[in-house]
């Protein structure tokens, strides 16, 4: 019995920790054919909370998890070029890590290319991202993503 009721309390505390996780960073991730027919471009959007910033594409190593595309699955398919800002990012020295970063706030856009080799094909990963505010950071998380072309 005593066993039951730490288990219980136990699943209550996790529920309770993850409804209070905070999620600053909300995603859309979207693929669009581009001309040509072999190209798509992943279109990830972020809208982000008030006060929060998100990382860069481009910042040095060091400091914070700068946001990224990262592939797990290509197939018929692969990558096309890098990772770019669609939305200018703006750049400061950030005291908390003591560098240089790159960030955004209130609303991002980052796009990466793939090539398609031969339909269907399917692409899966995540965008790694991490966002700070005054007083606190969000621990390096992961927004996954999967798409199929036929």
């Amino acid at each position: 019995m005593k066993k039951l009721i730490f288990f219980l309390g136990f699943i209550a505390v996790a529920a309770f920790a993850q409804a209070q996780m905070m999620e600053p960073v909300k995603w859309d991730v979207q693929i669009k054919p581009l001309k040509g027919g072999n190209q798509y471009e992943i279109v990830a959007k972020a809208k982000i909370d008030m006060g929060f910033k998100l990382y860069g594409v481009e910042m040095e190593d060091g400091g914070p998890v700068k946001t990224s595309f990262n592939f797990e699955t290509l197939e018929n398919c692969k990558e096309f070029g890098k990772a770019v800002e669609v939305t200018p990012s703006h750049k400061m020295h950030d005291k908390m890590f003591d560098i240089e970063v790159t960030y955004f706030k209130g609303e991002a856009t980052i796009s990466h290319k793939i090539w398609v080799t031969e339909k269907p094909a399917k692409v899966a990963g995540y965008i790694q991202w991490m966002s700070c505010n005054d007083e606190m950071c969000t621990p390096p998380t992961d927004e996954e993503f999967e798409f199929v072309i036929e």
